[in-house]
């Protein structure tokens, strides 16, 4: 059921609903963009400030306040990320990885499914621009739909959907090239040549065709 705040006086009262209904996601959602992952605490600390003084703006229906909570999450991380951007070597950690992976399947979006939350996979997304790789862990790692995203984003669900696509592609192409380079250098002699899984261990999201 889609609650409403209705008069002026439940603001408070709705705040605390709205805290308790989308901190563990807000925790999350921050957990997997910043390093190390203990800073999420902090940040989520900030988060939750800003809701509480701005509790009379807070949007009066469940998805509207959600959808305002997690925006205003953003903000906050873009602004830590201003100030403790912190920079890794992608490519060693890549090829550390891939050292210690199973057989890669061909299908790009195979590959997100199987593996999207698992910490590694960050590394290979670090080959994506910003937007694409944004876009892919809104929709794998905090379970938004495409629509959701594209409202958090400022997109029209079209184009999200578009670059959704063109995204998923992308992260196949440079997971594959990466994947050759280490086969080249190592002699790896698994069945099925140069491809080899991204991450093992990860949680199966939910499928992008199912998306659609």
């Amino acid at each position: 059921m889609n609650r409403r705040r209705s008069l002026p006086e439940e603001i408070g009262a709705w705040v605390e609903i709205v805290v308790q209904d989308n901190a563990d996601d807000l925790l999350r959602y921050l957990a997997h963009r910043v390093s190390p992952r203990e800073d999420a605490a902090d940040l989520l600390g900030k988060v939750l400030l800003i809701l509480w003084e701005k509790g009379a703006r807070v949007p009066t229906t469940d998805e509207a306040a959600r959808m305002w909570c997690f925006g205003i999450a953003r903000n906050v991380l873009r602004e830590h990320r201003r100030h403790a951007l912190k920079s890794l070597d992608l490519a060693d950690a890549l090829r550390a990885h891939l050292q210690h992976t199973a057989p890669l399947i061909d299908s790009a979006e195979t590959i997100v499914e199987t593996a999207m939350r698992a910490d590694d996979v960050r590394v290979a997304l670090g080959h994506l621009d910003e937007r694409a790789r944004e876009l892919l862990m809104l929709i794998y790692w905090d379970d938004f739909t495409i629509a959701e995203a594209a409202r958090l984003l400022h997109l029209n669900e079209s184009t999200a959907r578009t670059r959704h696509m063109r995204a998923l592609r992308r992260l196949e192409a440079a997971l594959e090239a990466a994947v050759r380079r280490v086969h080249n250098s190592s002699r790896l002699a698994s069945p099925g040549g140069a491809h080899h899984a991204l991450a093992r261990g990860g949680t199966r999201a939910t499928p992008a065709s199912e998306e659609l």
